[in-house]
């Protein structure tokens, strides 16, 4: 990650935190979903020239207030901002290594208004399966004999 981006991610912290803490204003999904979007960009991995990964697993964790607040909605809420990801994604032209998940934690060192995004990326089964399929494929691909003596 360069100096820049690092830069811009603690002077982004120390207005939000300050804010929130000031504010006491409690966590919005709007800014959850924000910060789902800057994880992506911030932790978007270049594959190939036409395959930008991002990742597919997120976990918020949110201060005990904002959580006790939201966790009656975290299913529903969780599958939104997963589609709201998606959409993301799209436009962007990312891609992802399996299915999109959000959940919701609570963390007890976190204010009121406070909250902080975790991701990594995640292969689905299918995916893993796939690759290894493909592995083997090359790995263990038989010459036939036509072909190995042919002119």
């Amino acid at each position: 990650m360069g100096v820049l981006k690092k830069f811009e991610q603690r002077l982004e912290g120390l207005v939000n935190g300050t804010f929130a803490k000031v504010f006491k204003s409690e966590v919005q999904p709007v800014e959850i979903a924000g910060a789902l979007q800057r994880e992506c960009d911030n932790n978007a991995t270049i594959w190939n020239r036409d395959r930008t990964v991002v990742p597919n697993d997120f976990i918020v964790e949110l201060s005990a207030p904002d959580f006790e607040r939201l966790s009656p909605y975290s299913g529903q809420l969780g599958d939104e901002l997963a589609g709201m990801v998606r959409d993301y994604a799209k436009q962007q032209r990312y891609t992802f290594m399996g299915p999109i998940k959000v959940n919701l934690e609570k963390a007890e060192d976190l204010d009121t208004g406070l909250y902080r995004v975790r991701s990594r990326t995640l292969a689905s089964s299918s995916n893993q399966q796939a690759a290894a399929r493909v592995r083997l494929r090359t790995r263990y691909r038989p010459v036939s004999r036509s072909s190995a003596f042919s002119r």
